[in-house]
């Protein structure tokens, strides 16, 4: 009697188990699909650009970050208008940069393991090339005439704030029609500002920023605790040390200013920072929240960068303009957009 009891009171427990998750799950799919259905309403209920229209005039290309079906897709925003409509291309990224003739689009591609991709494309955003990343998108840039590009990951870690973060950089030559791997820049000779070789093991690159159509490029360099600005040529496949503590650089396109990442003197922490090249000398651009990116230069006097918005994790953003010249304060100039660049047709 006592057996029977206990097979009862089992096969109660195990009916109420199973009808508890089935009532969850039915409520989980509920949710999601009004969720879903809500996000698809506020998807038809946004004006849309015509891309070929949005390239005709200066505009800048982002990362979309409205809430909706077309959250990570590559956007498109007139700059007489950056508040306004915006053009979406069905292309997924986690980074995007741009530029007269070209794009390149670093993806995640979901699986039973996520894997990263470098997708090369041409000035419709057709595909022209892939290549595998090794670790998760951080950075990318292509020249001014698209002739290159430039992506760079996380191989270890997740943050340049990591203690043992570990980055791989390429440069790609998009000049023949087919995407050229030029290496990673740990490959390339780089030597320090008195002409001594650079080959310690730990030194990291990332964050590459080309002068005009290149071959010309600035990035940084990491080795021994310190960030140096370091200045390349991708024909030579050669890097030398400009100056330290510096990170993430963007160089203007007439590659006399820097705007890049430097050192508060008092709290250490990361800060904008501009650097006028000729001379050297460094002044703090006005803006002192963190941003996780290069800025993108939009003439010579003005910067765009992208800020978190919202709850912390939640992937929100706005893009910001200020000038480096610090006659302005920041302003929000496309919300609901991260990574930046600016392409003037």
């Amino acid at each position: 009697m006592r057996d029977r009891r206990r097979l009862l009171a089992f096969v109660l427990a195990a009916v109420l188990v199973v009808a508890g998750t089935v009532a969850y799950l039915l409520v989980q799919r509920q949710g999601d699909e009004a969720a879903a259905a809500a996000a698809a309403a506020a998807e038809a209920g946004r004006t849309r650009l015509a891309v070929e229209d949005v390239q005709r005039v200066p505009h800048v290309v982002v990362r979309n970050t409205e809430p909706g079906p077309s959250y990570g897709e590559v956007a498109l925003v007139p700059l007489d208008d950056p508040g306004g409509p915006r053009a979406v291309v069905d292309l997924a990224c986690e980074r995007v940069a741009a530029a007269r003739g070209g794009a390149v689009c670093l993806q995640s591609v979901a699986g039973v393991v996520t894997t990263y991709r470098a997708v090369f494309l041409d000035g419709s955003f057709r595909e022209t090339g892939t290549a595998d990343l090794p670790g998760v998108p951080s950075r990318a840039r292509v020249s001014a005439d698209a002739s290159y590009a430039a992506t760079t990951v996380f191989v270890t870690g997740h943050a340049y704030t990591d203690a043992q973060f570990s980055t791989e950089t390429v440069v790609t030559d998009l000049t023949g029609g087919t995407p050229e791997s030029l290496g990673n820049l740990e490959s390339w000779t780089a030597t320090a500002a008195d002409g001594t070789p650079v080959t310690a093991e730990d030194r990291n690159f990332w964050g590459v920023t080309f002068v005009g159509d290149g071959p010309d490029l600035y990035a940084t360099m990491g080795t021994g605790g310190v960030r140096y600005l370091v200045r390349g040529d991708a024909e030579t496949r050669t890097l030398t040390v400009v100056a330290e503590d510096g990170a993430c650089p963007s160089v203007s396109a007439d590659g006399s200013t820097i705007v890049m990442k430097g050192t508060d003197p008092v709290s250490r922490a990361p800060v904008l920072t501009v650097y006028d090249v000729g001379t050297g000398e460094r002044a703090p651009l006005a803006e002192g929240r963190e941003v996780d990116d290069q800025v993108a230069w939009w003439g010579g006097d003005r910067v765009l960068y992208p800020v978190a918005s919202g709850l912390s994790g939640s992937g929100d953003s706005d893009v910001w303009v200020t000038a480096p010249s610090g006659d302005s304060q920041p302003a929000i100039l496309v919300p609901d957009a991260a990574s930046p660049t600016v392409v003037l047709p």
